[in-house]
């Protein structure tokens, strides 16, 4: 059982037969074929893990923690050094030094490393630079548009997607970035860091660059953000392969709406967003139901109205897209024991239906290992948790 977590530094991966599981205070590997922990990393002093990311098929996390083990509280600094490890045995292989981010600019760039596909992109004084995944080599240095401020990345086989405050008038003195800056979707080239293409977010309605925004993809490019600030309102913005932007899928239609924390629980592929509405008239009524939207028009094809409920009247919870299925971590309305249920992720159709023999713990992802379903927990904040439990479809 673990401790209690705190807000940062939390993830868990599959990689092989490893399981990797990140929060503040430490990172562990364990066997997935057994559960057994077989290694530990834990950051030096009084440091704390701000960040992690991983390059699975690689089998190299990337984190980001404080270089000289104080915390970044005692310092009065964000988290500055980047740290890669081994994933099959936790020993570290390199570290460099990160630009830390400026007061206002946090939200923007709240972290400072992505990995995948053999590269890690990290951010260094306004640019974005890649560098071998597994020795640290840099490799190169992305070609930025004109008047842009790099933000979030994140990395797909084909292309490296970023997050950028582009143009703007409205700038103070000793400001990086205008007020009235936009946000800008951008793609680059993952072997030589050329811009594929770049365009903003929005539409004829500009998104300023501190709107809250995130990925749910990079390759298709898939951005969850707000209309503008913290405000409710907004949408997935998605992009073709060569830039173009689709219709946007608002956070709210008749399908529900897609609430602020079940944002970044959509999952895509490449003509496809899956996300889990929110209806209901009160909170005791709610439930999260699921629907399949086309990203070339933005409509459901389905699960997108109040009858065409794929779920059977379960709250979904979580989602995996692997191999053209999708399972769900359900539960019942107004339960808190916990099953699965698998769909055909082209039509909808319901495959198979299971509850967990011990229900009643929640899963912060879902993993395929072998012929099992592998749940991770690491962001429980009251009651202490397993790491990692596995189960057999019987």
């Amino acid at each position: 059982m673990d401790r209690k977590a705190e807000q940062q530094g939390n993830g868990a991966w599959l990689s092989g037969d490893t399981l990797v599981r990140s929060r503040f205070d430490a990172v562990s590997g364990y066997d997935a074929r057994t559960g057994k922990r077989s290694w530990e990393y834990v950051p030096p002093g009084r440091s704390a893990v701000c960040h992690a990311t991983a390059d699975t098929d690689g089998s190299v996390m990337v984190l980001t923690r404080d270089g000289d083990g104080a915390s970044a509280s005692a310092k009065g600094e964000l988290c500055a050094t980047a740290v890669a490890i081994d994933m099959k045995n936790g020993r570290e292989i390199w570290q460099v030094p990160l630009s830390t981010s400026e007061s206002g600019l946090h939200r923007f760039q709240p972290y400072a490393v992505s990995a995948g596909s053999g590269i890690a992109v990290l951010l260094k004084k306004d640019g974005l630079n890649a560098v071998d995944v597994r020795s640290g080599k840099p490799l190169w240095t992305a070609a930025l548009p004109k008047g842009c401020v790099p933000g979030r990345t994140k990395v797909a086989g084909r292309q490296v997607a970023a997050l950028l405050a582009c143009g703007g008038t409205d700038k103070g003195l000793g400001d990086k970035v205008a007020r009235d800056a936009e946000l800008h979707a951008a793609a680059f080239d993952p072997a030589t860091g050329a811009l594929l293409w770049s365009a903003p977010l929005g539409g004829r309605s500009a998104i300023l660059w501190d709107a809250r925004a995130d990925f749910v993809s990079a390759d298709p490019v898939v951005v969850a953000a707000s209309a503008s600030g913290d405000s409710d309102s907004g949408a997935y913005f998605s992009f073709g392969g060569d830039g173009r932007p689709n219709p946007p899928i608002d956070f709210s239609g008749p399908y529900g709406e897609i609430t602020f924390y079940e944002r970044l629980k959509a999952v895509a592929d490449g003509t496809r967003l899956y996300a889990l509405p929110r209806q209901g008239e009160a909170p005791r009524y709610y439930s999260y139901r699921l629907t399949a939207f086309d990203l070339a028009t933005g409509i459901p094809v389905w699960g997108g109205t109040r009858d065409d409920d794929r779920l059977d009247g379960d709250t979904g919870h979580r989602l995996l897209l692997q191999d053209g299925k999708l399972t769900v971590l359900t539960s019942p309305h107004r339960s808190s024991y916990f099953g699965l249920r698998v769909l055909d992720a082209a039509s909808g159709e319901q495959r198979d239906a299971r509850s967990f023999p011990d229900g009643k713990d929640p899963a912060n992802a879902l993993f395929e290992y072998k012929d099992w379903l592998i749940g991770a927990r690491y962001e429980e904040h009251t009651t202490p948790s397993k790491p990692f439990t596995a189960y057999e479809r019987r």
